[in-house]
Protein backbone atom coordinates (compact mmCIF):
# COMPACT_ATOMS: atom_id res chain seq x y z
CA UNK A 1 0.00 0.00 0.00
CA UNK A 2 1.73 3.08 -1.41
CA UNK A 3 1.27 6.15 0.94
CA UNK A 4 2.06 8.61 -1.40
CA UNK A 5 -0.90 10.88 -0.16
CA UNK A 6 -4.48 11.46 -1.20
CA UNK A 7 -4.53 9.05 -4.18
CA UNK A 8 -4.13 4.97 -5.30
CA UNK A 9 -1.27 2.79 -5.50
CA UNK A 10 -1.25 -1.03 -4.62
CA UNK A 11 0.80 -3.42 -5.73
CA UNK A 12 -0.30 -7.36 -5.13
CA UNK A 13 2.56 -9.95 -5.66
CA UNK A 14 1.22 -13.58 -5.30
CA UNK A 15 4.11 -15.81 -4.54
CA UNK A 16 5.03 -18.49 -7.42
CA UNK A 17 7.66 -20.38 -6.00
CA UNK A 18 11.54 -20.28 -5.68
CA UNK A 19 11.24 -17.22 -3.58
CA UNK A 20 9.62 -15.69 -7.22
CA UNK A 21 6.54 -13.74 -7.82
CA UNK A 22 3.78 -12.52 -9.96
CA UNK A 23 2.91 -9.13 -9.54
CA UNK A 24 -0.57 -7.04 -9.85
CA UNK A 25 -0.14 -3.10 -10.19
CA UNK A 26 -3.85 -0.87 -9.44
CA UNK A 27 -3.78 2.65 -10.10
CA UNK A 28 -0.80 4.61 -9.61
CA UNK A 29 -1.69 8.44 -9.02
CA UNK A 30 -1.75 11.36 -6.47
CA UNK A 31 -4.47 14.34 -6.67
CA UNK A 32 -3.56 17.79 -8.18
CA UNK A 33 -2.42 20.15 -5.95
CA UNK A 34 0.00 17.68 -4.18
CA UNK A 35 3.22 19.51 -3.45
CA UNK A 36 5.93 18.42 -5.76
CA UNK A 37 4.20 15.39 -6.88
CA UNK A 38 6.99 14.78 -9.40
CA UNK A 39 9.34 13.70 -6.66
CA UNK A 40 6.68 11.81 -4.68
CA UNK A 41 5.60 9.73 -7.59
CA UNK A 42 9.12 9.00 -8.69
CA UNK A 43 9.81 7.56 -5.57
CA UNK A 44 6.80 5.50 -6.26
CA UNK A 45 7.99 4.46 -8.78
CA UNK A 46 11.32 3.36 -8.49
CA UNK A 47 10.56 1.12 -5.70
CA UNK A 48 7.87 -0.55 -7.62
CA UNK A 49 10.46 -1.18 -10.63
CA UNK A 50 12.96 -2.49 -8.17
CA UNK A 51 10.53 -4.91 -6.71
CA UNK A 52 8.73 -6.43 -9.58
CA UNK A 53 12.31 -6.75 -11.14
CA UNK A 54 11.33 -4.10 -14.25
CA UNK A 55 7.72 -6.23 -15.15
CA UNK A 56 4.24 -6.18 -14.21
CA UNK A 57 2.71 -9.11 -15.02
CA UNK A 58 -1.20 -6.58 -14.65
CA UNK A 59 -1.24 -3.44 -14.44
CA UNK A 60 -4.93 -2.21 -13.42
CA UNK A 61 -6.50 0.73 -14.45
CA UNK A 62 -10.01 1.68 -12.41
CA UNK A 63 -10.98 4.94 -14.34
CA UNK A 64 -9.76 7.84 -15.43
CA UNK A 65 -8.78 10.58 -12.80
CA UNK A 66 -5.78 11.89 -11.91
CA UNK A 67 -5.54 10.44 -8.30
CA UNK A 68 -5.32 7.35 -10.20
CA UNK A 69 -3.19 7.97 -13.37
CA UNK A 70 -0.74 10.54 -12.90
CA UNK A 71 2.35 8.52 -11.80
CA UNK A 72 1.97 7.88 -16.15
CA UNK A 73 2.42 11.37 -16.97
CA UNK A 74 5.59 12.91 -18.80
CA UNK A 75 6.02 15.60 -15.73
CA UNK A 76 5.67 12.72 -12.70
CA UNK A 77 7.35 9.19 -13.32
CA UNK A 78 6.92 8.44 -17.09
CA UNK A 79 10.29 7.97 -17.34
CA UNK A 80 10.34 5.26 -14.99
CA UNK A 81 7.59 3.24 -15.93
CA UNK A 82 9.50 3.28 -19.05
CA UNK A 83 11.69 0.84 -17.89
CA UNK A 84 9.11 -1.44 -16.82
CA UNK A 85 7.25 -3.73 -18.76
CA UNK A 86 3.92 -4.83 -18.95
CA UNK A 87 2.31 -8.09 -19.54
CA UNK A 88 -1.33 -7.19 -19.43
CA UNK A 89 -3.45 -3.71 -19.30
CA UNK A 90 -6.68 -4.01 -17.48
CA UNK A 91 -9.42 -1.99 -18.37
CA UNK A 92 -13.08 -1.44 -17.53
CA UNK A 93 -15.90 -1.83 -20.65
CA UNK A 94 -16.29 1.97 -20.64
CA UNK A 95 -12.64 1.84 -22.53
CA UNK A 96 -13.66 -0.11 -24.79
CA UNK A 97 -12.63 1.46 -28.00
CA UNK A 98 -15.23 -1.12 -29.92
CA UNK A 99 -18.22 -0.36 -27.89
CA UNK A 100 -20.68 2.14 -28.96
CA UNK A 101 -22.21 3.02 -25.23
CA UNK A 102 -18.52 3.48 -24.13
CA UNK A 103 -17.59 5.52 -26.93
CA UNK A 104 -20.51 7.84 -26.33
CA UNK A 105 -20.37 8.24 -22.54
CA UNK A 106 -16.63 9.19 -23.49
CA UNK A 107 -17.80 11.62 -26.30
CA UNK A 108 -20.34 12.57 -23.74
CA UNK A 109 -17.31 13.17 -20.92
CA UNK A 110 -15.13 15.19 -23.42
CA UNK A 111 -18.55 17.48 -24.04
CA UNK A 112 -18.79 18.12 -20.66
CA UNK A 113 -15.25 18.29 -19.93
CA UNK A 114 -15.01 21.07 -22.68
CA UNK A 115 -17.60 23.38 -20.87
CA UNK A 116 -16.58 23.24 -17.71
CA UNK A 117 -12.70 24.44 -18.88
CA UNK A 118 -14.92 27.29 -20.65
CA UNK A 119 -16.40 27.94 -17.87
CA UNK A 120 -13.63 27.94 -15.25
CA UNK A 121 -12.03 30.44 -18.18
CA UNK A 122 -14.56 33.01 -18.05
CA UNK A 123 -14.80 32.83 -14.43
CA UNK A 124 -11.05 33.68 -14.57
CA UNK A 125 -11.76 36.60 -17.18
CA UNK A 126 -14.17 38.07 -14.74
CA UNK A 127 -12.25 37.72 -11.78
CA UNK A 128 -14.81 35.54 -9.40
CA UNK A 129 -11.59 33.85 -7.94
CA UNK A 130 -13.93 32.02 -4.94
CA UNK A 131 -16.22 30.25 -7.90
CA UNK A 132 -13.04 29.67 -9.98
CA UNK A 133 -11.45 27.70 -7.44
CA UNK A 134 -14.21 25.40 -6.58
CA UNK A 135 -14.13 24.46 -10.83
CA UNK A 136 -10.36 24.30 -10.29
CA UNK A 137 -10.76 21.52 -7.84
CA UNK A 138 -13.34 19.49 -9.28
CA UNK A 139 -11.31 20.00 -12.72
CA UNK A 140 -7.89 19.02 -11.13
CA UNK A 141 -9.26 14.99 -11.19
CA UNK A 142 -8.58 15.22 -14.95
CA UNK A 143 -5.09 16.37 -14.77
CA UNK A 144 -2.83 19.45 -15.82
CA UNK A 145 -4.32 21.45 -18.61
CA UNK A 146 -0.42 21.46 -20.44
CA UNK A 147 1.69 18.47 -21.21
CA UNK A 148 4.84 18.01 -20.51
CA UNK A 149 8.01 16.74 -23.03
CA UNK A 150 7.77 13.13 -24.00
CA UNK A 151 4.18 13.46 -24.38
CA UNK A 152 1.64 11.76 -26.31
CA UNK A 153 0.05 14.90 -27.40
CA UNK A 154 -2.61 14.47 -25.60
CA UNK A 155 -3.10 16.12 -22.03
CA UNK A 156 -4.23 15.10 -18.45
CA UNK A 157 -5.42 11.89 -17.40
CA UNK A 158 -6.38 11.28 -21.52
CA UNK A 159 -2.49 11.62 -22.27
CA UNK A 160 -1.37 9.08 -19.23
CA UNK A 161 -4.36 6.45 -20.83
CA UNK A 162 -2.81 6.95 -23.73
CA UNK A 163 0.54 5.93 -22.34
CA UNK A 164 -0.14 2.71 -20.52
CA UNK A 165 -2.01 1.58 -23.64
CA UNK A 166 1.05 2.22 -26.01
CA UNK A 167 2.91 0.08 -23.97
CA UNK A 168 0.43 -2.89 -23.77
CA UNK A 169 -2.43 -3.60 -25.86
CA UNK A 170 -5.50 -3.79 -23.31
CA UNK A 171 -7.50 -6.43 -22.14
CA UNK A 172 -11.37 -5.14 -21.67
CA UNK A 173 -12.71 -7.73 -18.79
CA UNK A 174 -16.38 -7.89 -18.51
CA UNK A 175 -18.78 -7.18 -15.47
CA UNK A 176 -20.13 -10.39 -14.20
CA UNK A 177 -18.42 -12.22 -16.57
CA UNK A 178 -16.32 -15.17 -15.94
CA UNK A 179 -13.78 -14.72 -13.47
CA UNK A 180 -10.31 -14.06 -14.79
CA UNK A 181 -7.31 -15.72 -13.86
CA UNK A 182 -4.06 -14.00 -12.87
CA UNK A 183 -1.48 -14.98 -15.26
CA UNK A 184 1.32 -17.22 -13.65
CA UNK A 185 -1.13 -17.86 -10.81
CA UNK A 186 -3.42 -20.77 -9.37
CA UNK A 187 -5.07 -20.46 -7.08
CA UNK A 188 -6.76 -17.12 -7.41
CA UNK A 189 -10.05 -15.85 -8.90
CA UNK A 190 -10.98 -12.11 -10.17
CA UNK A 191 -14.48 -11.45 -10.10
CA UNK A 192 -15.53 -8.17 -11.99
CA UNK A 193 -18.19 -6.71 -10.24
CA UNK A 194 -17.90 -3.34 -11.79
CA UNK A 195 -18.66 -0.59 -13.19
CA UNK A 196 -22.62 -1.67 -14.42
CA UNK A 197 -23.48 -2.54 -17.81
CA UNK A 198 -26.56 -0.08 -17.03
CA UNK A 199 -25.88 2.98 -17.77
CA UNK A 200 -28.71 4.26 -15.77
CA UNK A 201 -26.89 2.89 -12.64
CA UNK A 202 -23.61 4.71 -14.01
CA UNK A 203 -25.83 7.83 -13.27
CA UNK A 204 -25.97 7.21 -9.09
CA UNK A 205 -24.17 9.32 -7.49
CA UNK A 206 -25.18 9.31 -4.40
CA UNK A 207 -26.58 6.74 -1.60
CA UNK A 208 -29.57 8.56 -0.77
CA UNK A 209 -32.52 6.60 -2.95
CA UNK A 210 -33.32 8.59 -6.29
CA UNK A 211 -30.33 10.87 -5.96
CA UNK A 212 -28.23 11.38 -8.73
CA UNK A 213 -26.85 13.64 -11.30
CA UNK A 214 -28.36 13.16 -15.12
CA UNK A 215 -25.60 12.61 -18.07
CA UNK A 216 -27.99 15.15 -20.02
CA UNK A 217 -30.38 14.20 -22.71
CA UNK A 218 -32.98 15.63 -24.53
CA UNK A 219 -33.04 18.48 -27.62
CA UNK A 220 -30.05 19.83 -26.50
CA UNK A 221 -28.13 18.36 -23.61
CA UNK A 222 -26.64 20.78 -20.95
CA UNK A 223 -23.60 20.49 -21.94
CA UNK A 224 -24.61 21.78 -25.29
CA UNK A 225 -26.44 24.71 -24.03
CA UNK A 226 -23.74 26.07 -22.27
CA UNK A 227 -20.96 25.57 -24.80
CA UNK A 228 -23.24 27.31 -27.60
CA UNK A 229 -23.92 30.25 -24.70
CA UNK A 230 -20.21 30.99 -24.86
CA UNK A 231 -20.27 31.30 -28.73
CA UNK A 232 -21.86 34.17 -30.36
CA UNK A 233 -22.67 32.97 -33.60
CA UNK A 234 -24.57 29.78 -32.02
CA UNK A 235 -28.32 30.49 -31.29
CA UNK A 236 -29.43 26.99 -29.73
CA UNK A 237 -28.89 28.66 -26.53
CA UNK A 238 -30.04 32.08 -26.45
CA UNK A 239 -33.77 32.61 -25.09
CA UNK A 240 -34.23 36.21 -27.04
CA UNK A 241 -34.21 36.93 -30.83
CA UNK A 242 -31.18 39.25 -31.50
CA UNK A 243 -33.08 42.09 -31.76
CA UNK A 244 -33.86 42.37 -27.79
CA UNK A 245 -30.52 41.63 -26.83
CA UNK A 246 -28.09 44.30 -25.77
CA UNK A 247 -24.76 44.63 -23.89
CA UNK A 248 -24.49 45.90 -20.45
CA UNK A 249 -22.71 48.60 -21.31
CA UNK A 250 -24.87 49.98 -24.09
CA UNK A 251 -27.96 49.22 -22.27
CA UNK A 252 -26.62 51.37 -19.05
CA UNK A 253 -26.10 55.16 -21.10
CA UNK A 254 -29.42 54.38 -23.36
CA UNK A 255 -31.46 54.07 -20.23
CA UNK A 256 -30.20 57.23 -18.97
CA UNK A 257 -30.49 59.38 -22.10
CA UNK A 258 -34.89 57.81 -22.06
CA UNK A 259 -35.01 58.95 -18.66
CA UNK A 260 -36.07 62.60 -18.24
CA UNK A 261 -37.66 62.97 -14.70
CA UNK A 262 -35.01 61.49 -12.80
CA UNK A 263 -31.19 61.35 -12.53
CA UNK A 264 -30.97 58.02 -11.71
CA UNK A 265 -32.86 54.93 -13.38
CA UNK A 266 -33.40 51.59 -12.40
CA UNK A 267 -29.85 50.53 -14.22
CA UNK A 268 -28.58 52.79 -12.06
CA UNK A 269 -29.77 50.69 -8.96
CA UNK A 270 -28.63 47.75 -10.78
CA UNK A 271 -25.33 48.44 -11.07
CA UNK A 272 -24.70 50.02 -7.30
CA UNK A 273 -21.90 48.21 -5.40
CA UNK A 274 -24.07 47.72 -2.70
CA UNK A 275 -26.62 45.63 -4.78
CA UNK A 276 -23.98 43.51 -6.23
CA UNK A 277 -25.24 40.46 -4.07
CA UNK A 278 -28.63 40.44 -6.14
CA UNK A 279 -26.71 41.05 -9.22
CA UNK A 280 -27.60 37.84 -11.89
CA UNK A 281 -24.58 38.93 -14.37
CA UNK A 282 -22.88 35.91 -13.43
CA UNK A 283 -25.25 33.18 -12.24
CA UNK A 284 -25.43 31.60 -15.48
CA UNK A 285 -21.87 30.48 -14.54
CA UNK A 286 -22.69 28.03 -11.61
CA UNK A 287 -24.10 25.80 -14.58
CA UNK A 288 -20.46 24.89 -15.19
CA UNK A 289 -19.69 23.63 -11.99
CA UNK A 290 -22.83 21.78 -12.02
CA UNK A 291 -21.52 20.03 -15.60
CA UNK A 292 -18.01 19.64 -13.36
CA UNK A 293 -19.90 17.20 -10.62
CA UNK A 294 -21.43 15.94 -13.09
CA UNK A 295 -18.38 14.87 -14.85
CA UNK A 296 -16.68 13.63 -11.51
CA UNK A 297 -19.55 11.38 -10.28
CA UNK A 298 -19.94 9.57 -13.45
CA UNK A 299 -16.30 8.83 -14.13
CA UNK A 300 -16.00 7.62 -10.61
CA UNK A 301 -19.54 5.34 -11.11
CA UNK A 302 -17.17 4.12 -14.23
CA UNK A 303 -14.53 2.56 -11.91
CA UNK A 304 -13.56 -1.00 -12.50
CA UNK A 305 -14.26 -2.71 -9.17
CA UNK A 306 -12.54 -6.32 -8.06
CA UNK A 307 -12.58 -8.97 -6.13
CA UNK A 308 -9.80 -10.84 -5.90
CA UNK A 309 -10.33 -14.88 -3.98
CA UNK A 310 -8.37 -17.36 -2.81
CA UNK A 311 -9.50 -20.58 -3.66
CA UNK A 312 -7.61 -22.58 -0.78
CA UNK A 313 -9.20 -20.02 1.71
CA UNK A 314 -12.12 -18.39 0.46
CA UNK A 315 -10.96 -15.17 1.48
CA UNK A 316 -11.02 -11.84 -0.92
CA UNK A 317 -9.45 -9.30 -1.56
CA UNK A 318 -11.88 -5.71 -2.41
CA UNK A 319 -10.72 -2.92 -4.75
CA UNK A 320 -13.44 -0.75 -5.40
CA UNK A 321 -11.06 2.44 -7.27
CA UNK A 322 -13.94 5.52 -6.62
CA UNK A 323 -17.38 3.48 -7.47
CA UNK A 324 -19.99 5.63 -5.87
CA UNK A 325 -23.69 4.07 -5.08
CA UNK A 326 -25.11 3.05 -8.53
CA UNK A 327 -21.98 1.05 -9.33
CA UNK A 328 -22.36 -0.62 -5.50
CA UNK A 329 -25.99 -1.29 -5.97
CA UNK A 330 -25.26 -2.88 -9.52
CA UNK A 331 -23.18 -5.95 -7.98
CA UNK A 332 -26.30 -8.20 -6.64
CA UNK A 333 -27.56 -8.69 -10.26
CA UNK A 334 -24.19 -10.77 -10.69
CA UNK A 335 -24.28 -14.43 -9.64
CA UNK A 336 -21.06 -16.56 -11.00
CA UNK A 337 -20.88 -20.76 -11.10
CA UNK A 338 -17.12 -22.04 -10.50
CA UNK A 339 -15.69 -25.02 -9.57
CA UNK A 340 -13.26 -25.64 -7.00
CA UNK A 341 -10.20 -28.00 -7.01
CA UNK A 342 -12.04 -31.10 -5.73
CA UNK A 343 -14.45 -31.02 -8.65
CA UNK A 344 -17.40 -29.60 -7.19
CA UNK A 345 -19.19 -26.45 -8.47
CA UNK A 346 -20.90 -23.66 -5.92
CA UNK A 347 -22.94 -20.46 -6.64
CA UNK A 348 -20.84 -17.13 -5.64
CA UNK A 349 -22.58 -13.58 -5.49
CA UNK A 350 -21.61 -10.33 -4.55
CA UNK A 351 -22.96 -10.72 -0.89
CA UNK A 352 -21.44 -13.52 -0.84
CA UNK A 353 -18.10 -12.44 -2.01
CA UNK A 354 -18.25 -9.26 0.78
CA UNK A 355 -19.10 -11.45 3.88
CA UNK A 356 -15.82 -13.09 3.02
CA UNK A 357 -13.88 -9.87 2.05
CA UNK A 358 -10.64 -9.72 4.76
CA UNK A 359 -9.09 -6.64 2.96
CA UNK A 360 -11.23 -3.38 1.79
CA UNK A 361 -9.80 -0.65 -0.53
CA UNK A 362 -12.05 1.98 0.95
CA UNK A 363 -13.66 4.12 -2.06
CA UNK A 364 -13.36 7.52 -3.65
CA UNK A 365 -10.67 8.30 -0.31
CA UNK A 366 -13.42 7.74 2.56
CA UNK A 367 -15.82 9.83 0.76
CA UNK A 368 -19.38 9.51 1.96
CA UNK A 369 -20.91 8.18 -1.37
CA UNK A 370 -18.54 5.85 -2.13
CA UNK A 371 -19.14 3.10 0.52
CA UNK A 372 -22.37 1.75 0.79
CA UNK A 373 -24.10 0.28 4.14
CA UNK A 374 -26.20 -1.96 3.64
CA UNK A 375 -24.94 -3.58 0.73
CA UNK A 376 -21.94 -2.87 1.65
CA UNK A 377 -19.70 -2.33 4.54
CA UNK A 378 -22.48 -4.24 6.66
CA UNK A 379 -22.13 -7.18 4.70
CA UNK A 380 -18.37 -7.30 5.22
CA UNK A 381 -18.04 -9.43 8.84
CA UNK A 382 -14.87 -11.26 8.52
CA UNK A 383 -13.02 -11.06 11.90
CA UNK A 384 -10.15 -10.56 9.72
CA UNK A 385 -11.13 -7.47 7.82
CA UNK A 386 -8.48 -5.32 7.09
CA UNK A 387 -9.66 -1.98 5.67
CA UNK A 388 -7.40 1.08 3.89
CA UNK A 389 -8.23 4.45 3.31
CA UNK A 390 -5.58 6.47 0.93
CA UNK A 391 -5.62 9.63 2.07
CA UNK A 392 -4.04 12.71 3.15
CA UNK A 393 -6.35 14.27 5.35
CA UNK A 394 -4.13 18.09 5.54
CA UNK A 395 -4.57 17.86 1.82
CA UNK A 396 -8.32 16.57 1.41
CA UNK A 397 -8.99 19.75 4.21
CA UNK A 398 -6.06 22.49 3.54
CA UNK A 399 -5.34 22.21 -0.04
CA UNK A 400 -8.95 20.92 -1.93
CA UNK A 401 -11.25 22.22 0.48
CA UNK A 402 -13.18 18.68 1.60
CA UNK A 403 -13.47 19.26 4.58
CA UNK A 404 -15.27 15.50 4.98
CA UNK A 405 -12.52 13.53 3.56
CA UNK A 406 -12.57 10.83 5.31
CA UNK A 407 -15.86 10.93 6.29
CA UNK A 408 -15.82 10.54 10.20
CA UNK A 409 -18.76 7.80 10.12
CA UNK A 410 -17.18 5.87 7.83
CA UNK A 411 -13.95 5.86 9.86
CA UNK A 412 -15.96 5.22 12.82
CA UNK A 413 -17.68 2.00 11.18
CA UNK A 414 -14.40 0.77 9.76
CA UNK A 415 -12.62 0.74 13.95
CA UNK A 416 -15.33 -1.33 14.81
CA UNK A 417 -15.38 -3.83 12.34
CA UNK A 418 -11.81 -4.05 11.65
CA UNK A 419 -9.07 -5.67 13.24
CA UNK A 420 -6.72 -3.08 11.72
CA UNK A 421 -7.10 -0.04 9.35
CA UNK A 422 -4.76 1.69 7.43
CA UNK A 423 -4.59 5.48 6.27
CA UNK A 424 -2.15 6.68 3.94
CA UNK A 425 -1.36 9.45 6.84
CA UNK A 426 -1.30 7.53 9.57
CA UNK A 427 0.41 5.38 11.46
CA UNK A 428 -1.75 1.78 11.17
CA UNK A 429 -4.26 1.67 13.61
CA UNK A 430 -4.22 -2.20 15.33
CA UNK A 431 -8.09 -2.74 17.02
CA UNK A 432 -7.89 -6.89 18.08
CA UNK A 433 -5.72 -9.50 18.10
CA UNK A 434 -6.63 -11.89 15.29
CA UNK A 435 -4.11 -14.61 14.36
CA UNK A 436 -2.73 -13.83 10.96
CA UNK A 437 -3.15 -10.28 10.60
CA UNK A 438 0.42 -8.97 10.06
CA UNK A 439 2.01 -5.25 8.32
CA UNK A 440 4.90 -4.10 7.99
CA UNK A 441 6.20 -0.24 7.32
CA UNK A 442 9.20 0.02 4.90
CA UNK A 443 12.23 0.80 5.83
CA UNK A 444 12.51 3.65 3.13
CA UNK A 445 11.07 6.72 4.34
CA UNK A 446 10.12 10.37 2.15
CA UNK A 447 9.56 13.75 3.24
CA UNK A 448 6.08 14.60 3.31
CA UNK A 449 6.16 18.04 2.05
CA UNK A 450 3.45 20.84 2.05
CA UNK A 451 3.08 24.75 1.91
CA UNK A 452 3.10 26.82 4.09
CA UNK A 453 0.11 29.46 4.67
CA UNK A 454 2.00 31.82 6.30
CA UNK A 455 5.30 32.14 4.30
CA UNK A 456 4.02 29.96 1.30
CA UNK A 457 6.94 28.21 1.47
CA UNK A 458 6.83 24.48 0.84
CA UNK A 459 8.07 22.79 4.10
CA UNK A 460 8.48 19.00 5.56
CA UNK A 461 5.72 18.25 7.11
CA UNK A 462 6.45 14.63 8.55
CA UNK A 463 8.67 11.96 7.76
CA UNK A 464 6.47 8.89 6.37
CA UNK A 465 7.05 5.53 5.16
CA UNK A 466 6.88 5.08 1.78
CA UNK A 467 4.23 2.12 1.83
CA UNK A 468 2.84 -0.34 3.91
CA UNK A 469 2.84 -4.21 3.52
CA UNK A 470 0.38 -6.29 4.81
CA UNK A 471 0.72 -9.91 4.87
CA UNK A 472 -2.79 -12.66 3.64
Amino acid sequence: MYRQGLGDCFLLSFPKGSGKFVHVMIDCGIVLGTSEPDQVMNRVAEDIKTATGKKLDVLVITHEHWDHLSGFDAKQARSVFDQIQIGQLWLAWTEDEGNAVANQLRDEREKKKEAALAALTELDNRGLAGQAMGMSSLLGFFGERSGGEGDTGLRGTAGALAYVKSKCDPTILETGGKPVAIPGIAGVRTYVLGPPMDTSLLKKANPRKNEGYSLGGGVISLADAFLAALDPHDERAQPFAKSLRKPMSQLAPAMREASEESSRTGIDGYLDEANEWRRIDDAWLAVGEHLALQLDSATNNTSLVLAFEFDESKEVLLFVGDAQAGNWRSWDSHEWTVEDKDGTSRKVTAEDLLRRTVFYKVGHHGSHNATLKDKGLERMISPRLAAVIPVDTAVAHEVKGWKHMPLPGIRTRLKEKCAVVFQSDLNPEKLRDIPGVRWQNSRKKFDVRMKNKTTKKVETVRKQSLYTDYFI
